[in-house]
């Protein structure tokens, strides 16, 4: 009898352990259906989860500015150099200090997209010299030299430049040609009347540069110009013979290199 009891006790113990997972199954099932969940035996459910795709990520965004970023109008203050080809006094035979004067002026443009548009720029040329070889009308005395450059370029560049993804987060550098004309004029001044000259002309203007934006607008630039002038002869009434020629006509050549620093808004 005894065994008999010890032997009943002992199944009734397995019996209770082997149904526990059960139990706890059910249990599980019986909380995910009053939920609304489905439920799923373990082993399904770890097929389910292998199953399910992996989440991409996102790839980051580029830094860089929005299509026609580039857009709008600029000015700039600019400054150089200034090539004065066409300023030797026939009656002395004598060139107006050297090649290259000093120049200023401003710059002015607006792109129409971001890689086109017109540019306008002003630049004033000056410089000092001693004039004159001590005749009557060309006495030796202190001269002063003013040249003006007015060009209107249509100014481009690659869309590539303004989209490119190695471009810097912190500056944006876009090279450019430029094509167009140029007005230009010089005259010397001084009190002799046979050491006053001067020539006015125009022609094609075209060249290169390339702008760095450093933050928001601000932008520096450099700006190399190669005018091709056509230039009229001069003549003017000296020591009593009129239409005597002082300045020579023709075609020159004439380089301006800028620096400039602007606003683009």
């Amino acid at each position: 009898m005894k065994k008999i009891v010890i032997g009943a006790f002992a199944a009734a113990v397995a019996v209770m352990f082997a149904s526990s997972p059960a139990l706890a199954a059910a249990n599980k099932y019986k909380a995910e259906k009053s939920s609304g969940a489905k439920y799923e035996e373990p082993a399904q459910r770890d097929t389910t989860e292998s199953a399910k795709p992996e989440k991409k990520e996102k790839d980051p965004k580029p830094e860089f500015p929005d299509k026609g970023w580039h857009k709008g109008p600029y000015l700039a203050a600019h400054g150089g150099f200034m090539q004065a080809t066409n300023d030797t006094n026939l009656l002395t035979n004598r060139k107006f200090d050297g090649k290259l004067d000093p120049a200023v002026g401003i710059t002015f443009g607006w792109d129409i997209a971001d890689w086109i548009g017109p540019m306008l720029q002003m630049t004033y040329g000056f410089a000092t010299d001693t004039v004159g070889d001590g005749g009557v009308d060309t006495p030796v005395e202190d001269g002063r030299e003013h040249a003006l450059d007015i060009s209107l370029f249509a100014r481009a560049t690659l869309p590539y430049f303004t989209r490119a993804s190695w471009q810097p987060s912190g500056v944006k550098i876009i090279p450019y040609l430029k094509l167009g004309g140029t007005a230009h004029g010089l005259y010397v001044n001084a009190n002799g009347d046979g050491n006053k000259t001067g020539s006015v002309g125009g022609g094609i203007g075209f060249g290169a540069g390339t702008e760095f934006y450093v933050w928001k607008g601000l932008f520096f630039a450099i700006d190399f110009t190669e005018n091709v002038i056509f230039q009229k002869a001069v003549y003017k009434t000296v020591r009593g013979t009129p239409n005597t020629k002082i300045i020579d006509g023709g075609t020159n050549l004439q380089a301006v290199l800028l620096g400039l620093v602007g606003w683009h808004f």
